[in-house]
């Protein structure tokens, strides 16, 4: 096993090499041959603009800080294998033009930054708890391809941020925005959560080809003041019915027909198929004739488990259970280019 992980570990070193100069790898696996194994020295150590590969693990990497421009790739947020886990993720001041893929957030995300940061770039991650975006806030925001707990709050200094993109996203909780006129909300799936609009009084934020699924005996409602909704699906898939979502094209009541949805009430990303069915009412009924929900034909696609797109997996399909002394151990190895 520790053959095929240092292979794994040195197949990505050298592919990173064809794209940038700087290249930091971290793994705080026992016998690691990484660069570092503390993720938090290694960002220290690195320089602006820098590519930092942290290996997947069974250890959390911790608390940790990013105050300068950086990549940093981890392994998934929810591979059957490992993950590659932290336990707070803050961007400081300084840390514009930062991007972030394929980590599981055991606890929050925060931006603390006094003056605005710039050009973050969060995908394919899972954050687990909050995401709290405060004081200066970011401008130019690509949120894209993650599981999110809740993402903002009802105080305005919670969500800061501008000239937004939230796209491809499957929300458990709810979704808060500030600065609504900057901010495009499209193609996410919101599992018993509604997003929100803190300066309702200065104008509406609008949601576009995206799903809401509610569990209650009740009549669900997903609207709430300063928020409209442009084809959209609200669909409650308990015993009660629901009311029309605010706004134009939008579908009420109908199943989504998601391929595989073991649970609505949780997201499985080793069950849970958020592809549609033929036949769903959600096939290209977008506001451009697009599906609705999370595979939207764009040049970003959904990754159930994490991992970042561009960067090989090297998965053991098979293995011999016992090996007599002197014979080959038979190894079956995939690999993808996600």
């Amino acid at each position: 096993m520790k053959k095929i992980t240092l292979f794994t570990l040195a197949f990505l070193v050298n592919l990173a090499f064809i794209y940038a100069q700087n290249i930091i790898t971290v793994d705080n696996s026992p016998g690691s041959a990484a660069q570092f194994n503390d993720l938090q020295t290694a960002i220290s150590n690195a320089s602006s603009g820098d590519i930092i590969y942290v290996h997947p693990s069974e250890t959390n990497y911790g608390n940790i800080e990013i105050d300068k421009p950086l990549t940093m790739i981890g392994f998934s947020h929810s591979s059957a294998d490992k993950q590659t886990l932290i336990t707070d993720l803050t961007l400081t001041s300084n840390a514009s033009n930062v991007r972030v893929s394929g980590f599981r957030v055991t606890d929050d995300l925060f931006i603390t930054a006094g003056t605005p940061i710039s050009d973050l770039i969060l995908e394919n991650n899972y954050f687990s708890s909050s995401m709290v975006i405060n004081n200066g806030g970011v401008n130019n925001l690509v949120l894209r391809g993650n599981v999110i707990n809740t993402m903002g709050s009802g105080a305005s200094s919670g969500s800061s941020f501008s000239n937004a993109l939230i796209t491809n996203n499957v929300f458990f909780g709810n979704l808060t925005v500030r600065l609504h006129e900057s901010v495009t909300i499209k193609n996410n799936v919101f599992l018993t959560s509604e997003v929100f609009n803190s300066r309702d009084e200065t104008g509406n934020v609008t949601v576009q080809n995206s799903i809401f699924i509610a569990r209650t005996s009740g009549t669900a409602n997903a609207n709430n003041d300063g928020v409209t909704f442009e084809n959209c699906l609200i669909y409650n898939q308990f015993t009660g019915n629901a009311d029309a979502l605010v706004g134009t094209g939008n579908i009420v009541n109908v199943d989504p027909l998601f391929v595989e949805d073991n649970d609505n009430a949780i997201y499985e990303p080793l069950i849970d198929n958020y592809n549609l069915q033929s036949g769903s009412q959600a096939i290209s009924t977008g506001v451009s004739g697009e599906d609705l929900g999370l595979f939207d034909g764009s040049g970003f696609v959904f990754d159930n488990v994490g991992f970042t797109d561009g960067i090989p997996t090297i998965n053991i399909q098979a293995i011999s259970t016992t090996v007599a002394p002197g014979q080959n151990l038979n190894v079956i190895i995939n690999t993808t280019n996600q």
